[in-house]
């Protein structure tokens, strides 16, 4: 457990808050009609590579974490309402790597190659009404040929690789009969 002790005549609100948010892991908890879904990214300062070619770290990781879970709630839509769909997120490594450019400007670029390809660790239980357990299992999924042939994407939706890699799992584990 975390204790802290803070003098509010020497730091501010925003300060605080940004303070806790980095301090505790991210939960999101989600029902939109249909199956109920929550999602932990627990541990994000030990993720593999969530880091931005510019910009703040934080906010870089809290738009990566808001599109992720607004994808994994649209894709938890298709299950019963009676259920929830529980993920904890413990690892992602975004397609692409920074690179640092040495010059006058110094500056930090994303770049997409065959060689980074997406992928994620997560273990997942999917629960019934009576919380009672009716699938779970912990994934470590990829996707080495992200990048390649008629599956290159022109998308212009952010996270779109790591998007259809979570699709591709979704499709696979939970597949409609």
């Amino acid at each position: 457990m975390i204790v802290m002790k803070l003098n509010i005549k020497e730091v501010n609100m925003k300060k605080i808050l940004s303070m806790l948010l980095v301090l505790c892991s991210f939960t999101v908890v989600s029902n939109a009609g249909a199956a109920e879904i929550e999602i932990e990214w627990f541990e994000p300062e030990h993720y593999r590579d969530v880091k931005p070619a510019s910009g703040g770290k934080s906010s870089f990781q809290k738009r990566v974490f808001s599109e992720l879970t607004e994808h994994l709630t649209e894709l938890a839509a298709k299950l019963p309402e009676t259920q929830t769909l529980k993920i904890k997120v413990t690892d992602v490594d975004l397609a692409g790597d920074i690179r640092y450019m040495v010059g006058p400007n110094n500056q930090t670029l994303r770049v997409v190659d065959d060689l980074y390809f997406p992928r994620m660790e997560f273990s997942y239980q999917v629960l019934d009404s009576n919380q009672k357990v009716l699938k779970s299992g912990d994934e470590n999924i990829k996707d080495m040929s992200f990048n390649s042939g008629i599956q290159r994407s022109k998308s212009r939706d952010s996270y779109h690789y790591e998007k259809q890699l979570l699709s591709d799992w979704f499709n696979d584990t939970f597949e409609q009969k």
